[in-house]
């Protein structure tokens, strides 16, 4: 998963991670002004329903670490705290990656990462921006684990 203002972005893949494939993708937006516990509550609502939705014993999302203000923690930073909970409750391993994680190493790939998106993983959609493929990364630093 990756969370933008307004928007988690989701990404569900299977198989090696030397062959990822694309299972479904998405995104879920919201209001990144409402008050914290209504955010909290959405977030908890909509992780529980993509973790039933696609079962696995594994999630992943990217962290970011650009928050400079109380709102864009409570948006950016907050939801993956509720993600946790929601997957510990659920039996569900949760890893977070920051974007330099994404390595070539750690992917298996040659070249940019976000290149290697739309080159490596088989069935991807046929357009997709820079945060779907955060969250596909994400997923693929998961496979083989």
């Amino acid at each position: 998963m990756n969370i933008s203002k307004g928007t988690i972005w989701y990404c569900v893949l299977q198989g090696p991670r030397d062959q990822p494939t694309h299972v479904d993708s998405g995104r879920h937006r919201f209001n990144p002004g409402q008050s914290r516990p209504d955010l909290a509550n959405y977030c908890k609502q909509t992780f529980g329903e993509l973790i039933d939705r696609f079962p696995s014993s594994k999630v992943a999302y990217r962290l970011t670490l650009n928050a400079k203000s109380a709102d864009q923690v409570a948006y950016l930073c907050f939801p993956f705290g509720i993600l946790n909970l929601v997957a510990h409750e659920r039996g569900v391993a949760v890893r977070e990656f920051t974007t330099p994680s994404f390595t070539k190493k750690a992917l298996g790939i040659a070249g940019d990462k976000f290149d290697a998106c739309d080159s490596s993983i088989v069935g991807r959609p046929d357009k997709w921006d820079r945060d779907a493929k955060l969250a596909a990364l994400s997923a693929w630093m998961m496979l083989d684990v």
